[in-house]
């Protein structure tokens, strides 16, 4: 099997088990404040797999200056991306969360088009990009009146800074992670940063470090840590090692249905044709923009081709 393929099966699980996560972290804030469990569960994710990174010594072993830039990677994926929508999370349902996040492969390709140039966008990516931010108006238009709470407002907002971070943390994982340097230590050293930023926020923003102990918080923050950090994130290493940014952006297709559905079934959360409609306009706008990319992205390729 070659690498590619191998990439798109781990994309695939990257779908399922982030999809599931949302769900997990609703259990785990029952019992501990936000920005602390986000410290607890990288931290110990980023240990592990740095471990299992020198213990496997695949790879060259990387430069000061790589670590550096892995670490301000980790800072914006998990710090900022993690770590903001599960502070927002409290104040919002899980599904409102997932869909907020399914815009990533949205800002994926703005900040990829602000890091290089401009020229790369394409009337496909401008409705895609409106459709995407569309489909959140439709959404919230049975609950605009939740807006006028602050908490909420803060959640929402919580979760859209979330997606701007970790779309820019993707962008900037596929410029500067090396295929020479093992998955293992990417994803080591972007979670151990990121996960160390968690205990600053939590310094910050928490207003305690009360944890309450219960079986279903503790079994959350095990999964968090063991599944949803230090599996999936490795496997996204690994597809970004092979895959393009805005293909690897992708499992946000399928992350808001998972989330979404676990959320009915499991938090009893309101599952209504309106987030329904607007769920799948957004994932409408995803995809134009993805394909618009890919087609930008095509065209200069054989632009090249036909300058050489």
């Amino acid at each position: 099997m070659t690498n590619t393929k191998r990439a798109y099966l781990a994309l695939g699980a990257i779908c399922i088990i982030w999809g599931t996560t949302y769900t997990a972290i609703k259990y785990a804030i029952l019992d501990f404040p936000p920005f602390l469990l986000v410290g607890i569960r990288q931290t110990a994710a980023g240990v592990l797999l740095l471990a299992l990174a020198v213990y496997k010594g695949k790879g060259r072993a990387p430069d000061r200056q790589y670590i550096i830039r892995q670490a301000l990677t980790g800072l914006a994926t998990i710090t900022g991306g993690n770590g903001f929508i599960t502070w927002g999370m409290q104040f919002i349902s899980s599904g409102i969360a997932s869909i907020i996040g399914s815009l990533t492969p949205v800002m994926v390709v703005i900040f990829t088009v602000m890091w290089k140039s401009p020229d790369k966008v394409n009337t496909r990516m401008i409705i895609g990009v409106l459709l995407g931010f569309g489909g959140l108006g439709v959404i919230f238009n049975h609950g605009w009146a939740d807006f006028i709470q602050p908490a909420y407002r803060w959640g929402v907002a919580a979760c859209l800074a979330s997606c701007c971070a970790w779309s820019l943390g993707t962008v900037m994982a596929k410029r500067w992670n090396s295929p020479d340097v093992s998955p293992l230590l990417n994803a080591g050293i972007q979670i151990l940063a990121g996960g160390l930023g968690g205990f600053v926020l939590s310094i910050l923003f928490d207003k305690n470090w009360v944890i309450h102990h219960s079986t279903l918080g503790w079994f959350s923050l095990i999964y968090l840590t063991l599944i949803g950090s230090a599996l999936a994130f490795t496997l996204y290493m690994f597809v970004l090692q092979h895959l393009s940014a805005t293909v690897t952006s992708l499992y946000t297709y399928i992350n808001p249905i998972v989330a979404l559905l676990l959320g009915w079934l499991l938090l009893g959360e309101i599952l209504t044709i309106w987030i329904a409609i607007g769920m799948s306009i957004t994932i409408t706008g995803v995809w134009l923009v993805n394909s618009g990319s890919f087609l930008a992205m095509r065209k200069l390729r054989l632009k090249n081709k036909t300058i050489n």
